[in-house]
């Protein structure tokens, strides 16, 4: 919404105006008017002025004059200057201070209709661009590693989504990895931190280690690593910086044996170069081979149970991924796991009221726990309580036991036993999350509706102040633009038409109880003149605030009788 103020010292001038643009209803356009330079720099002190159309030769202040204080207020306003002087001493200065357009009243109403509506694409495309992707280049490099890690890390944990558009998301992210290429793992832990580390020192270190790892394989891979587990482990990808294109089979299988080799060596190096300079003991995991993106968080998951279980445990350990095959038993528990690190992402759709992902996340979890007989019980009951958790976690965060309790049986929830199979168990928390879902969908619904009884309760309070969608917003804290979607979506009525409903709804109360003269009416519901009152009123009525308040009277007095 911008907001137009028409200023010259002669009203029939600026009634033809406001004329002009309330028959041609430009729908972002707010309309002011101004009877002088002094009123129009009252009104700019109240409130944000987008265009200006204005007189160039005024009694008082000059409209170069006004435009120069204009442009204290809103460096962004544009200018347009009307007059109806052909005069080039004028015509060259207010274009030298920026104005938009200069236009003899002579020129019609088209040539005004045309230049404001430049103004307005002028403002569009005015924001300082340039400044603004200058500033957003620096933020993105500042959040490109944050950017890197969020989609790297859903690789290592299975996200089966990025897989297919994961060159696109590679360049988005400035990743140099080849996405088309195969990746092998590396997991580094710090055994044992100083006592007192404080969590901004981890992160030095751990920096340092990634700067000395970087050192010493960067001869031979390509390499992006990242933390992980609250600053505890790192994680590195390598490929070779030797490209595979125009290789044989046996060529590329050869360089990636070599870089195998290589890797190993440098681990050892890095684990001395760590202990050395940094005293820190330092344990890895290398993988034993190289997966492609999609086998990745099998190999990752590998990696993490070498460091977590038997040698794994022992300080500045050493230890490389067993390559024998997975036999079908293991694989089953392999991919039922998988399934655990899924489980985040449901308590992050349930927060956002996401039902649609939510379902279809949960049915592929379960599908995965049912689907053979063989299902390792301790993974599900792993993922019973770890849905527990999520569930009651929710409802006590947002104290809804008592409506959901009324409805559905929650203490079943606490009772693997209280279920008689698997599957009843898959339909309990089906139904459970829907009546979430439901209560959280009717709860938002509540929210909308107390945000416009806020609306209309600041409207009908404040008919004489200021009610552009900026203040709204700042009262009811929420964007101004959102809030003008939210009050159609939810009223079907755009929140201008209730604004100029309230105004004359309470003018014409004001009118028939007959204490107030038309020009205090007419400031007391909001408008910065009686003149643009009066075209209000007789629009909206086909009557003169006068004729409607005599009509009320004759209607009164033919009732007495």
């Amino acid at each position: 919404m911008y907001r137009l103020l028409i200023v010259d010292n002669e009203p029939f001038i600026v009634e033809s105006v406001l004329d002009l643009f309330e028959r041609r209803a430009i729908p972002e356009l707010e309309l002011l008017c101004a009877y002088s330079s002094a009123e129009a720099l009252r009104c700019m002190q109240t409130v944000k002025i987008d265009i200006v159309l204005t007189d160039i030769r005024m009694p008082g202040m000059s409209g170069l004059e006004l435009h120069r204080e204009i442009m204290k207020y809103w460096p962004r306003c544009k200018v347009i200057f009307l007059t109806g002087y052909n005069d080039f001493d004028y015509i060259h200065e207010a274009i030298r201070n920026g104005g938009v357009d200069y236009l003899l009243k002579t020129e019609g109403d088209e040539a005004i209709v045309a230049s404001v509506q430049k103004a307005l694409t002028a403002l569009s495309e005015a924001v300082a661009i340039e400044e603004y992707i200058a500033k957003s280049k620096q933020q993105m490099q500042a959040i490109t590693p944050l950017l890197q890690k969020e989609l790297l890390w859903e690789l290592v944990q299975g996200d089966s989504s990025v897989h297919g558009v994961l060159s696109q998301s590679f360049e988005e992210v400035g990743i140099e990895l080849a996405p088309s290429e195969p990746v092998v793992a590396m997991i580094g832990r710090v055994d044992d931190w100083k006592e007192g580390t404080r969590p901004f020192d981890k992160s030095l270190y751990l920096f340092a280690i990634q700067n000395i790892a970087q050192e010493y394989v960067s001869a031979k891979v390509q390499v992006l690593s990242f933390d992980f587990e609250k600053k505890t482990k790192l994680l590195w990808l390598m490929q070779p910086n030797e490209r595979t294109e125009g290789l044989s089979a046996a060529e590329v299988t050869g360089l990636r044996q070599r870089c195998l080799v290589f890797l190993k060596g440098a681990a050892e190096m890095i684990q001395d170069s760590c202990s050395v300079l940094l005293k820190l003991n330092l344990s890895m995991a290398i993988g034993a081979s190289f997966k492609e993106w999609d086998q990745l968080s099998e190999q990752f998951e590998h990696l993490q149970q070498l460091l977590n279980r038997g040698l794994g445990l022992g300080q500045q350990q050493l230890l490389i991924e067993q390559t024998i095959d997975i036999a079908s038993a293991e694989q089953l528990e392999h991919d039922q796991r998988k399934q655990l690190k899924k489980l985040n992402l449901l308590h992050t759709l349930l927060e956002n009221g996401q039902k649609a992902p939510f379902m279809t996340e949960y049915a592929g979890i379960m599908k995965v726990l049912t689907e053979r007989s063989a299902a390792n019980n301790s993974i599900k009951t792993e993922v019973y309580f770890t849905l527990v958790s999520i569930f009651l976690s929710y409802i006590n965060r947002w104290e809804i036991q008592h409506e959901v309790g009324s409805r559905f049986n929650l203490g079943k929830m606490t009772i693997l036993d209280c279920h008689n199979n698997w599957k009843e168990v898959v339909d309990y928390f089906y139904r459970l999350a829907e009546a979430l879902f439901e209560h959280k969908q009717a709860g938002k619904g509540s929210q909308e509706n107390d945000v416009i009884r806020m609306v209309q309760r600041y409207v009908q309070q404040n008919l004489a102040g200021d009610l552009t969608l900026n203040r709204i917003g700042d009262v009811v804290g929420h964007n101004p633009s959102y809030l003008s979607r939210l009050y159609k979506q939810v009223t079907n009525e755009g929140l201008s038409d209730y604004i100029m409903t309230a105004r004359l709804e309470k003018a014409k109360e004001l009118l028939e109880e007959n204490r107030l003269k038309i020009h205090e009416i007419s400031a007391s519901v909001g408008f910065l003149s009686e003149q643009s009152f009066y075209r209000f009123f007789r629009k909206a009525l086909q009557m003169t605030p006068q004729e409607y308040r005599e009509s009320v009277v004759t209607s009164r007095n033919a009732s007495a009788k």
